[in-house]
């Protein structure tokens, strides 16, 4: 069985950090080989969730509505990038943002999708064959640790294998 790649942001995941990570995983898919039947193409998945902004005192400054807007344009990054499916985690206005970001920047069907937290993403990447990574795609990763441990349950409940990568290749379990 081939691994699913996952590029995990570290701990609070940081804008700067998550548009670093969209770009490799976009970088990675286009150097992979087709495999399987003629066009079949690696695909990428996002599942973000709340992202910190940037670092230390300059987040402290930072109002609601630029947050949000900071997390608009991850949103609309992602569909620059082509990113295959983007799951939006969490119930804030940012989240939201990043979620309409996508929309206003063409993601249109079923690409991106909203849901309130977790234990839905979960229940949405198990239960949907459509919003299902298979083996040899690639998953960006970034929000609060219970996202993390979303993920880490597909090892179990769908017999994945994950292959961590990024900033941080430490499973949320093994720190």
């Amino acid at each position: 069985m081939t691994a699913m790649t996952v590029l995990r942001a570290t701990g609070s995941a940081g804008v700067a950090q998550i548009r670093e990570l969209l770009r490799t995983a976009a970088e990675l898919r286009s150097r992979a080989p087709v495999s399987g039947p003629p066009g079949v193409q690696v695909r990428i998945w996002a599942i973000i969730g709340e992202l910190d902004l940037p670092d230390g005192a300059a987040q402290a400054a930072m109002s609601e509505n630029e947050r949000v807007v900071e997390h608009d344009l991850v949103g609309r990054l992602v569909v620059r990038l082509a990113i295959d499916k983007t799951l939006c985690v969490g119930d804030s206005r940012s989240v939201r943002a990043l979620y309409q970001g996508a929309i206003m920047e063409g993601s249109w069907g079923d690409e991106v999708r909203l849901v309130p937290d977790a234990a839905q993403a979960l229940t949405v990447t198990v239960e949907d064959d459509s919003w299902r990574p298979a083996a040899g795609d690639i998953v960006v990763l970034a929000g609060p640790d219970d996202l993390v441990a979303a993920v880490e349950q597909w090892q179990t409940v769908l017999g994945y294998e994950l292959a961590w990568a990024g900033d941080d290749a430490a499973r949320a379990g093994d720190k």
